[in-house]
């Protein structure tokens, strides 16, 4: 058996032991993992999903390629691994809008490529075709976009991007597909209040949310409950999850395993569990032990999210 697979196959033993052993049973969520968060080899990390007796992968990158480019080779690779080992796909993520919207500066621009700081998002409209057919290609009606880049005071272009976003999810009703807007610390709509004063601008059944309460903590908002009973929890279709605590320095964040931070994910769970929520869930693990071994931490933070399951 391979040392990955060991691993994981030995890390799932606490996971079975979850399994009928309280009220908020890990079956009881679409619990999966971004597959690029514990490895770019696609099929390793399956591998360890399998290990851990998850059904759900996200897709962000793939053997060191966006998944919105890849080739078709690469398409039908991963779609055989995936069949293989019998895992389905939440979303196909996209850097939709995480660029600048024209006109305006942000310091998360600063040292990114020349379109991000121009404002060109030419791009983009292409971009947003690749992710619908990467979408579907996957199995997945769910592709994951942005708000632009974070100017100053969000509230001088809420409207601007308010149009653009309504405009987009016109554009997705018409292909099958449900956009989710994530709630992103260097975008424009970064925590639960800004993500449901977004969403009463734009009402269309094609824009939801990907509720992160990591970029909201990032953003210096209390996730749950202040963030999270913002919401309307009709329109929460997916969740990243990751865990922060203060830095070094005031206002900075420093990424923890779940359980190990400042969230309290254990009355976020049983609020979830409270609400009835159906939709799929990502681990996002960010977090990097001292060893920076992206598996270990990976492993590190899905036992502490399986703790916080099993105390919900």
């Amino acid at each position: 058996m391979k040392r990955r697979e060991f691993v994981a196959s030995g890390t799932a033993a606490a996971l079975l032991s979850a399994l009928g052993g309280g009220a908020a049973d890990v079956k009881r969520f679409k619990l999966g993992v971004i597959t690029d968060e514990v490895t770019q080899n696609f099929e390793e990390a399956l591998q360890w999903v399998k290990g851990f007796g998850l059904e759900w992968v996200e897709l962000r990158f793939l053997w060191n390629k966006y998944v919105t480019e890849l080739n078709p080779d690469d398409v039908k690779r991963a779609k055989d691994l995936l069949a293989k080992y019998g895992l389905r796909v939440s979303v196909v993520d996209s850097a939709y809008f995480k660029t600048l919207l024209p006109g305006t500066h942000s310091k998360f621009a600063e040292g990114k490529p020349d379109p991000l700081q121009s404002g060109d998002f030419s791009g983009q409209s292409a971009l947003l075709e690749r992710a619908f057919a990467r979408a579907k290609d996957f199995g997945t009606d769910k592709v994951r976009i942005f708000s632009f880049l974070r100017v100053e005071q969000p509230q001088t272009v809420f409207d601007r991007v308010a149009k653009e976003l309504g405009r987009t999810a016109a554009m997705a009703q018409k292909e099958g597909i449900r956009l989710l807007l994530e709630n992103e610390f260097s975008c424009n709509v970064a925590t639960g209040e800004e993500g449901t004063a977004m969403l009463r601008a734009v009402v269309s059944p094609a824009l939801g949310l990907n509720w992160d309460p990591g970029n909201a903590y990032d953003a210096g908002e209390t996730p749950y409950p202040n963030g999270y009973e913002s919401l309307d929890k009709a329109r929460i279709w997916h969740m990243h999850l990751k865990d922060a605590a203060p830095g070094a320095k005031p206002g900075e964040s420093v990424w923890m395993p779940i359980g190990g931070g400042k969230i309290d994910f254990v009355g976020q769970f049983r609020a979830l569990i409270r609400d009835r929520y159906e939709g799929t869930m990502s681990l996002e693990t960010h977090y990097l032990n001292a060893a920076k071994n992206k598996e270990q931490s990976s492993r590190e933070s899905i036992e502490g999210l399986l703790k916080v399951i099993r105390e919900a």
